[in-house]
């Protein structure tokens, strides 16, 4: 798993060095496989399932109760505590 974490402040998944790019805050966790993320923008809530190549792979349900694993760019994604 490529080194992925998440902003305790305003929740954005990136691969942040020293600080969050987005608000500026210093408190950084790492993300794990399994961890519950949301698209932002949509009402799409799923679990991280793996990340390769700079995509984060998700396994979420569609509206016929499917299980479905799609990629997506972290940093459309959000962490939800």
């Amino acid at each position: 798993m490529d080194n992925l974490s998440y902003c305790a402040d305003c929740r954005r998944i990136d691969s942040f060095n020293e600080g969050c790019s987005f608000c500026q805050s210093q408190s950084i966790k790492k993300l794990v496989v399994n961890a519950p993320v949301n698209v932002i923008g949509t009402k799409l809530k799923g679990r991280v399932m793996k990340v390769r190549d700079n995509m984060v792979h998700i396994l979420y349900m569609d509206e016929e109760k499917n299980r479905v694993m799609k990629p997506f760019e972290p940093i459309k994604l959000q962490k939800i505590l």
